[in-house]
């Protein structure tokens, strides 16, 4: 469309065009290089300064006192990049650039702007510990924040492990002047969602120049806001990064952060296997323990018994070659006697031998019965891993239902809507936003 030949016939007033040059210039956000001029002006909320180049261009530019605060301090031949839009300003008439964010040029700017950023924000209470969430165990939904098809994607990707995680992706230029409004477009798409349980924003490491992104304030607010938990996992080992110190948690790779968050998964996978294995552990010690008693007994009875017999057998014998022959005649009934407790003796030992033998077939049996405890006890397992996930509420989404929220808060009532509200119904693979035009209550 050749807007020339709309606004041919078109008489405006002064301000009418120059709102409309704001309007069409304001969409053309850029970043532009130089030196700053000898003319810096500083006023209580704003400021003033000039970006000239070595062809001898010159850009006034304009800013906000928030802008300045967020930087070192402007000097006259600083090499800095400053990103935002042309302006035309009403009442002056003047063209100026509306500076958003001034990033200087060189390691040494770039690490005294963190510092002045790092000390303003932790001031600010964004780095506060007890305002930090936990990052629950056992996650199933994970928010991905990176470049598609990167190295940091497939490392995070590789090292997740096969436990069934849904991952739902955000491609996010981590470079350059455009990757912090990826970063924050990607965390509130993501919040929008009602899957993601934890956020990974990752990439792998750089230099200072490259990790700017990372270092943003307004990516360290947009982290903060976040109402799901954030993971950071910017490849570097020595240096930190703001968005670091305000995420939930922090690992140093995309590898670490695959690990981190498979950490639990593997962990009880490893204690349902210990606790398989210490079940049979017992259940042998106790079976050797039985055996080791039984064995006692049976040496303990048979000691005793072989013990009395000899003692009576010594006492007869003394008797006997000490009293007169019609003693004697009595003792040869004693002695009968002692023959048939001989007798009952060979009795003992094989009802000792037959007890030994129903032992062993104990112990057989035990045995038998040790599999069936065992698979009983995976059986039980198994009933309430599946009693687990029949009560996964995503299930019941799949099945027809759904999850009205208003405000971010699941509406339990029609008592809690009333006419003009604005909710959002969550299905199984989507949600739905919508106005109320009537509540009704049934009686």
């Amino acid at each position: 469309m050749d807007i020339s030949n709309l606004l041919k016939d078109k008489i405006f007033t002064v301000s009418e065009v120059i709102d409309l040059l704001n309007e069409i210039m304001k969409p053309c956000r850029v970043t532009v290089k130089g030196e700053v001029g000898e003319d810096i002006n500083m006023y209580p909320g704003f400021g003033f300064f000039k970006l000239v180049d070595k062809e001898g261009s010159t850009l006034p530019c304009f800013a906000f006192r928030n802008v300045f605060e967020d930087t070192i301090e402007l000097k006259p031949g600083m090499e800095i990049k400053v990103s935002g839009y042309p302006e035309i300003r009403k009442k002056r008439g003047s063209f100026n650039f509306q500076v958003k964010r001034i990033n200087p040029i060189g390691e040494g700017q770039l690490k005294k702007q963190f510092e002045i950023l790092k000390k303003k924000l932790k001031e600010e209470g964004f780095f506060d510990e007890e305002k930090k969430e936990e990052i629950p165990p056992f996650l199933r939904n994970i928010g991905l924040i990176t470049s598609n098809g990167s190295d940091a994607e497939k490392d995070f990707l590789t090292h997740l492990k096969e436990f069934g995680f849904q991952v739902f992706a955000y491609d996010s230029r981590v470079e350059g002047d455009s990757a912090v409004n990826d970063i924050i477009k990607g965390i509130k798409t993501l919040n929008q969602r009602t899957e993601p349980e934890v956020i990974v924003i990752t990439r792998g490491g750089g230099s200072w120049e490259s990790l700017q992104a990372f270092n943003s304030p307004e990516t360290v607010k947009a982290a903060f806001s976040s109402k799901i938990p954030v993971i950071s996992a910017v490849g570097h080992e020595n240096d930190v990064t703001l968005l670091d110190l305000v995420a939930d948690k922090r690992v140093s790779t995309p590898t670490d952060a695959g690990k981190f968050i498979s950490r639990s998964w593997e962990e009880g996978k490893n204690r349902v296997f210990e606790i398989e294995k210490n079940i049979s552990v017992s259940t042998i010690r106790m079976i050797k323990k039985t055996e080791e008693k039984f064995k006692n007994y049976t040496l303990d009875f048979t000691r005793k018994i072989e013990s009395i017999a000899l003692q009576k057998e010594k006492n007869l014998n003394y008797l006997f070659n000490g009293l007169t022959d019609k003693i004697k005649n009595r003792l040869e009934k004693f002695y009968f006697l002692e023959k048939k407790l001989i007798s009952k003796r060979r009795e003992i030992k094989i009802l000792i031998k037959k007890r030994t033998e129903e032992i062993e077939d104990f112990k057989t049996k035990i045995n038998k019965d040790k599999k069936a405890w065992i698979g009983n006890i995976k059986k039980d397992l198994e009933e309430e891993r599946k009693k687990l996930f029949l009560s996964d509420p995503r299930l019941k989404l799949k099945q027809g239902y759904s999850i009205t929220k208003k405000n971010g808060k699941i509406v339990k009532s029609v008592k809690n809507i009333k006419k003009g509200d604005k909710i959002e119904t969550g299905f199984s693979d989507g949600f739905v936003n919508s106005e109320v035009n009537q509540s009704i209550l049934k009686e």
